[in-house]
């Protein structure tokens, strides 16, 4: 019978439909007992919360206001999120269809209530002045209003397990999701500080609350486990207290040095500096809560502090079976081993609207925090001349990257250069000429391209500068000169000595990550090793690089992920894996194929790398618009 599949990519796509934001539980009076509870200060609050409903019940508590509620209209579909304005006097409630409701002074800027949604609408968040608003769908896509930019999404991407919630970053240029297994997706400015999508959980988490700096985040589980990243603490959970009704949401304290969950009968879970501040558990609701929301109120003759909130959502029915022992609670260790998040690209510049795309891509990558940024080859059209204006040009462009840029090179560039035959170049040139002058002009030092190039340990003395490795947190990264498809075997003098060099630069690089105990290694070359065509197979081609990157990935037994452009389809997948087998072969193998062509040049792959996740590596796309 089929197995379940593997792989080191976090997430696969969401199977879920309007059934799991649709299937609300009927609620029952929850018993005094149960109910977190504790005494409100006798001063007026400034600090509050909001419960919604499914059906659009509003309760408010502390600083709240009662601002107006959804309940007896008879939705069509269900609330699924919920965030309020900054000035704490309205607030947004969202449908799973995308349908918009807007009370007290937040204004409406469009919805997707007349759209036909893959997924459905999950989670939503608000920009820093008000005027905008993001919601986000259980695959991951995202859907921007007002003054709301589009930072990228996940929606092209097959997920693991559902999106259950969003946050936006305190300066509303960024914001995360996360997933029901605790993965975790940054976009923007939203930075990625650490997840949970590598543990194995008791119950699936429902949200997620950013701390006031942005430099942290909590996720909390179904059972009211925390997980906490970053600069978030932990102030205590219900991970190990029995409940009458799941956790759906949560929801920070003002200063961020506390926090609020609540359950689907409405009952208030309060840690921290988290004052209790009321509940709706006890009383019967029309629907379960759905989500919470804060909010921070101008304290009485004082200045007026931020408002910090958070919109997340569940699935009010968690099916994921326990496992033994209590909830994990996790914080991020020291500041060894900090996660870091990387570009990878390829197959650019084919047409003059490509590379005018490549440039979009790049100022996006150029906003984001990143180590460096990888292109697997292919930066011109195998037909256009290989002239050394065009090489300069690119390499100008590749030059603008703030990151460091690392570079090896593509068949297009050189090994092309000399066809006559299926695609002839416009003007033929040597194809060893060209490999020479790339080597001159973008391998000339032992450094990578880019506006803060970084040293690189190179294969220069052997005769092939553009063989190069580096290290990152200890996790080792090596780039090969293997051009698909053919590898220029009809050129024996070129590519005999070559290959032996680039079999050996392999086998080197899994040496240092032996030596060192690395957390993971990836191989960058450009060719597709497993690419055919009805007329060839041209695996044969590549069996002395794949053998030994199977064979060393098995010895390895940490993650390992090649990453390769050449034939043009974007994918994260294992190829070693047989699906008619019962095991997986080589689980710790991921490949990686990068976005490619005009239909997907405004697309490339940011890759989180956490030295302290036992996958290390997650990947997302972004779109440059």
């Amino acid at each position: 019978m089929p197995r379940p599949r593997r792989s080191l990519l976090r997430a696969l796509v969401a199977t879920v439909g309007t059934a799991l934001v649709a299937a609300l539980p009927l609620v029952a009076p929850r018993p005094p007992a149960a109910v977190a509870a504790a005494t409100a200060s006798e001063s007026a609050p400034t600090a509050g919360y909001w419960l919604a409903g499914g059906d659009g019940s509003v309760y408010p508590f502390g600083a709240a206001g009662d601002l107006g509620s959804l309940q007896g209209t008879g939705l069509a579909h269900p609330v699924a999120g919920m965030t309020p304005t900054p000035s704490g006097d309205g607030y947004w409630l969202v449908g799973s269809d995308g349908g918009i409701f807007s009370f007290g002074d937040a204004a409406f800027y469009g919805s997707t209530g007349a759209l036909r949604l893959n997924q459905p609408i999950v989670g939503m968040a608000s920009t820093q002045s008000g005027k905008g608003y993001w919601f986000v769908a259980a695959d991951g896509g995202i859907f921007s209003f007002g003054d709301a930019a589009f930072y990228g999404s996940t929606g092209g991407l097959k997920l693991n397990k559902p999106i259950v919630g969003m946050a936006a970053s305190p300066t509303g240029q960024g914001y995360w999701f996360v997933a029901s297994d605790g993965g975790i997706f940054s976009f923007g400015d939203g930075s990625f500080y650490g997840s949970a999508g590598a543990l194995k959980l008791n119950k699936p988490i429902v949200g997620m609350a950013p701390t006031p700096t942005g430099k942290g985040y909590w996720f909390v589980a179904s059972d009211g486990g925390i997980f906490s990243f970053g600069d978030a603490a932990f102030y205590g959970s219900t991970g190990a207290t029995p409940l009458n009704r799941p956790i759906v949401g949560m929801a920070a304290s003002p200063s961020g040095k506390g926090y609020w969950f609540v359950a689907s009968d409405g009952g208030i879970f309060n840690f921290g500096d988290a004052a209790f501040l009321g509940s709706a558990g006890g009383r019967p609701l029309p629907a379960g809560v759905v989500v919470m929301s804060g909010v921070l109120r101008a304290v009485p003759g004082g200045s007026t502090a931020g408002t910090d909130t958070t919109a997340t959502t569940a699935d009010p029915s968690p099916t994921t079976a326990p496992i033994s022992g209590p909830t994990t609670t996790t914080t991020r260790r020291g500041p060894s081993d900090e996660a870091f998040q990387i570009g990878l690209v390829g197959d650019t510049g084919y047409t003059p609207s490509d590379s005018s795309r490549f440039d979009k891509v790049l100022a996006q990558m150029n906003r984001f925090p990143l180590a460096f940024v990888v292109h697997d080859g292919d930066f011109k059209n195998p037909t256009t001349a290989c002239a050394d204006a065009t090489f300069e040009a690119v390499k100008a462009q590749f030059d603008t990257s703030k990151a460091p840029f690392v570079y090896t090179p593509g068949d297009n560039e050189w090994m092309d250069c000399n066809n006559v035959a299926v695609n002839p170049n416009e003007s033929p040139m040597d194809s060893v000429e060209r490999l020479q002058a790339l080597r001159a002009l973008f391998f000339a030092q032992d450094q990578s391209l880019g506006v803060n190039p970084m040293p690189l340990t190179t294969q220069r003395q052997a005769g092939y500068p553009e063989n190069a490795r580096w290290s990152k947190e200890g996790v080792v990264f090596a780039t090969i000169n293997a051009p698909g498809p053919g590898d220029d075997i009809s050129n024996q003098d070129e590519s005999g000595p070559r290959r032996v060099a680039n079999l050996a630069w392999l086998q080197t690089a899994f040496d240092q990550a032996q030596s060192t105990d690395a957390p993971a290694v990836m191989i960058i070359w450009q060719a597709d090793p497993w690419f055919s065509t009805p007329g060839h197979d041209f695996s044969a081609t590549w069996k002395y690089l794949v053998e030994a990157l199977k064979e060393r990935t098995a010895e390895f037994k940490k993650p390992v992920v090649l990453v390769h452009g050449d034939s043009h389809i974007f994918r994260i997948d294992n190829p070693f894996d047989d699906p008619n087998t019962p095991t997986v072969e080589l689980p710790n193998f991921t490949r990686v194929e990068t976005h490619a062509l005009a239909g997907d040049a405004a697309n490339w792959v940011r890759a989180t790398v956490d030295p302290l996740d036992p996958l290390v590596f997650t990947f997302t796309t972004a779109h440059a618009s």
